[in-house]
């Protein structure tokens, strides 16, 4: 939570759009969920090293203009992550360390961490929701923050 008890999720955005309305609802974690963390380059390129997938043909012009590195890239084959996580959780020094450069993951490929939010959690397993933690939340054009407009 942020100052005023925003989530850090509705401040911190990589490619916002220009949301004015967002919902926020608490998961409930699983018990004894396997949480792979991301909390630096180095967990990223392992967890590409672990369960690669070749992206090079949809990723290689725009990595390329990001990052200035041409060759072989990869993502996380996510089928193959949830075989043994039940998550994937970002960090926001691990995005701050991560997001946007090349991490090479072996001789010959590298990686990208772009798409994610800091502190962002991606779900591979199913996940229920708290009802009773759900708010509603504004952020006006003209404002420099979110607004709680409902809590339930």
């Amino acid at each position: 939570m942020l100052p005023g008890g925003v989530p850090v999720g509705l401040s911190f955005v990589e490619d916002g759009l220009g949301w004015e309305d967002a919902t926020t609802q608490r998961v409930r974690v699983p018990d004894g969920a396997r949480v792979y963390e991301i909390d630096g380059p180095d967990a990223w390129a392992e967890l590409n090293r672990r369960y690669p997938l070749q992206v090079t043909a949809a990723r290689r012009q725009v990595w390329y203009l990001t990052t200035g590195r041409a060759g072989t890239w990869v993502l996380p084959n996510w089928a193959q992550v949830q075989r043994d996580f039940d998550a994937v959780h970002l960090s926001v020094a691990g995005y701050l360390a991560t997001a946007g450069v090349a991490i090479p993951v072996d001789d010959e490929r590298s990686t990208v961490l772009a798409g994610w939010d800091p502190d962002a959690t991606h779900w591979l397993c199913e996940v229920t929701h708290d009802a009773a933690t759900r708010q509603e939340w504004r952020h006006p054009r003209d404002a420099d923050s979110w607004e709680l407009s409902r809590s339930e």
